[in-house]
């Protein structure tokens, strides 16, 4: 009996501590304003797919065929400071390939490609640097007889369910506290 407990701690442990593996798939296409975007565990389970368009004030990411979600644009700069989750997860690959073609002005097509490319370098010897990322690979592909702006991104993130779980409990308890300390404020306004 008590060795059947051991061996629950046990398997609950290594669920806690052993990498899980999210890969993310985004593909943008300008031309078509969309961006599609899928979320898979493992690389089998599916989690979450759909696409977001532009709107006049932010994004909407259409979940569903009926249900979209709006971000304004106010929202998104807040967002970096909400997301402290984002210690926790380690990049293990990256790759984009880029699609990019002026018609008309294959110049500055070209110009952009070659922008891209170097900006791709920069952001691969920052990750190489701080040691955040294994694998990044990066692609431009120029077209001169069609005009088109699409980027394919692949990455795949390694975290660990108890880092998730630490980062899920220190957000509750933050907003838990905010919640007490909204009600004191009330409490003191309203006794005044």
């Amino acid at each position: 009996m008590l060795s059947g407990v051991w061996m629950g701690m046990l398997a609950g442990a290594i669920v806690l501590l052993c990498p899980v593996f999210l890969s993310a798939q985004l593909f943008l296409d300008a031309g078509a304003k969309k961006c599609y975007f899928s979320f898979y565990l493992m690389r089998l389970i599916k989690v979450y797919g759909g696409y977001a368009t532009l709107y006049d004030r932010g994004i909407a990411f259409h979940l569903t065929k009926r249900k979209a979600v709006l971000l304004p644009y106010a929202e998104i700069l807040d967002t970096r400071k909400k997301f402290e989750i984002t210690r926790g997860f380690y990049i293990l690959a990256y790759s984009h390939v880029a699609e990019i073609g002026r018609r008309a002005d294959p110049a500055a097509a070209l110009a952009l490609c070659a922008g891209l490319q170097i900006a791709s370098g920069f952001m691969a010897g920052y990750v190489f640097h701080r040691k955040k990322c294994a694998s990044f690979k990066t692609d431009v592909l120029m077209h001169e007889d069609k005009d088109c702006l699409k980027v394919s991104v692949r990455a795949v993130l390694a975290f660990n369910l108890l880092i998730v779980a630490i980062a899920a409990l220190k957000i509750a308890l933050r907003k838990l506290l905010e919640k007490k300390e909204n009600e004191r404020k009330q409490a003191g306004s309203t006794s005044q």
